[in-house]
């Protein structure tokens, strides 16, 4: 029997494997940045700061320094980017204003016996100081698949999660929330960024979990309420009727907001402006059928005759009078730290931190130009009141979040957030133990009341929103979040463990198992030259084809 095809058969065959070998390359999918070809380097001669990516529709923009990109970020939602802003801005009314920007042209050197410097393109920006190190300044891989992978779950984020007590919420956004959480991983110092997890697959189940608890308590604290500012809540039963000291600006449940200052490695905290004069945007509208309720926070200075006095719910009115609230306050002087935000932080420390790391401070001292106009310190109220407040509301949740949770270990325990946080995902969500720990940390500032000396007071409420907490976190990771779909299961091989159960033969099925060897030989005709079997030739052939089109 011949078996050797012929020649133009041979060469289809090869021009078919040819072109699958094409198709194979060219269909993979690769992390890959893409370069922008038509602008490989938007950044003007000796450019330092922020700047647009040229036909990007100003969604992305580039981190230079010295001329040379050194980062890349984009803007989501409605927010574009910038300049002003050195970062993504919301676009009014949803309408685009960006203006198309060319793409900067490298200044050109004739070549002369000595050397000369190019005249400088009109917009230069030089800087007066020694360059100071920037904070991550290259966004990790795992860090646009933990955003993909947020941005795929919106439609169930903003049923679930970004909805109040009276509705979707309006104090907190999508858009603001991928637009903070852009700035928090990559322009934060890289040891306070917010964690989306590490390598891949299962690495990243992490991030999505530490996501899935930040979120748990955002929608008891600042979500529930549709509130970017705390509320006055704390009162004092006298005269058979609800008293609201409204030096509760000061601290709330036995805090001190004005006292509260950083770590001694971090002195960061905002210094204490007597003369300051802040009232707070948002207040409880909706406090009672019938009742005004307590008017929203405001600090202002004192007077020594003046004081701020309590809100009388019987009565419905303001009484001025020296009434102090749980700390002996009578007035509200330097007292302009309450909590704002997704989870309602407050203190001189976490708003110092805040201007620190993207504030005014950040621009003067790092040359990081995320806020250059905010100076939080002098105006904490900017997290609510200022343009681009729907990124600063969870912006200064995630700062407290990874400045307090993420960072927690417990001195006499040793109890570890981040440890928790991979056994809770290792073990399936086993228990609610994790979630419990961690809205005492949040709500208390430890994670085991019993065993800590120095907590947070109590909220009446506590115990209704610890089950609240319990049950969204499960609800977001399951629900949500499908946390266990986010990785491929991991298949582990089994061992075959003897029994003493009877073996039972299976005689072999009649079916073939393998091709019949028996082969029809075609002979030549007069409009055939095939002298081979047709099996041999078709059989890979087939096969070639049927892998081109699984590929």
């Amino acid at each position: 029997i011949a078996t050797t095809p012929p020649q133009s058969t041979m060469q289809f065959m090869m021009l078919l494997l040819s072109w699958c070998s094409f198709v194979v390359v060219n269909s993979q999918d690769t992390n890959t940045v893409e370069v922008n070809f038509e602008c490989p380097n938007p950044c003007p001669w000796r450019f330092t700061g922020f700047i647009l990516i040229p036909n990007t529709s100003c969604k992305s923009y580039a981190q230079c320094r010295n001329g040379n990109p050194i980062g890349e970020f984009q803007c989501f939602g409605n927010y574009i980017f910038a300049e002003a802003k050195g970062g993504c801005d919301f676009a009014s009314d949803g309408e685009s204003e960006c203006q198309p920007v060319p793409c900067p042209v490298p200044p050109t050197q004739s070549p002369t016996e000595s050397p000369t410097i190019s005249e400088s393109p009109t917009k230069t920006l030089t800087p007066t100081a020694p360059e100071p190190p920037r904070p991550t300044p290259f966004p990790t891989p795992v860090f646009f698949s933990f955003l993909s992978f947020v941005e795929s779950r919106r439609q169930s984020i903003e049923a679930t999660v970004l909805q109040s007590a009276g509705g979707p919420s309006t104090a907190y956004t999508m858009e603001g929330l991928m637009s903070a959480l852009d700035i928090v991983v990559n322009q934060f110092p890289s040891d306070k960024t917010f964690y989306v997890g590490e390598g891949e697959y299962a690495g990243l189940r992490y991030g999505v979990a530490n996501f899935a608890a930040f979120l748990s308590q955002a929608m008891s604290e600042g979500i529930r309420m549709d509130s970017c500012d705390e509320w006055n809540t704390d009162y004092i039963f006298q005269d058979n009727t609800e008293k609201f000291p409204l030096s509760n600006a000061c601290g709330q449940y036995k805090r001190a907001y004005d006292l509260e200052i950083c770590k001694s490695t971090e002195p960061f905290e905002c210094p204490i402006d007597r003369n300051m004069e802040v009232t707070a945007l948002d207040y409880n509208q909706n406090f009672m059928p019938g009742k005004t309720g307590p008017p929203a926070f405001s600090c202002k200075p004192y007077d020594g005759s003046s004081f701020s006095g309590f809100y009388d719910l019987f009565d419905d009115v303001i009484v001025e009078s020296a009434y102090s609230n749980s700390l002996g306050r009578t007035n509200v002087a330097g007292c302009c730290w309450w909590k704002r935000g997704a989870l309602m932080t407050g203190g001189r420390c976490a708003i110092g931190k805040l201007n620190k790391y993207v504030g005014k401070e950040a621009a003067d001292s790092r040359g990081i130009y995320v806020y250059p106009d905010i100076d939080f310190c002098s105006n904490p109220e900017a997290i609510c009141d200022h343009i681009r407040t729907h990124e600063l509301r969870w912006l200064i949740g995630f700062l407290d979040w990874s400045g307090r949770v993420e960072t927690y270990v417990d001195a006499i325990t040793g109890w570890s957030y981040m440890d928790e946080l991979k056994k809770i995902v290792d073990s399936g969500m086993a228990d609610d133990a994790f979630i419990t720990a961690v809205t005492n940390i949040v709500t208390k500032n430890c994670h085991n009341l019993d065993i800590c000396a120095d907590t947070w007071g109590e909220d009446p409420d506590k115990d209704y929103f610890e089950l609240n907490r319990r049950v969204d976190f499960r609800n977001i990771m399951t629900n949500v979040l499908n946390l266990p779909e986010t990785a491929p299961p991991t298949v582990t091989p089994k061992s075959i463990v003897p029994t003493f159960a009877p073996t039972v033969y299976i005689p072999p099925t009649p079916q073939p198992t393998s091709i019949p060897k028996t082969v029809v030989v075609l002979s030549p005709n007069s409009t055939s030259k095939c002298k081979y079997n047709m099996v041999v030739v078709l059989a890979p052939m087939v096969a070639l084809a049927t892998w081109c089109v699984w590929l």
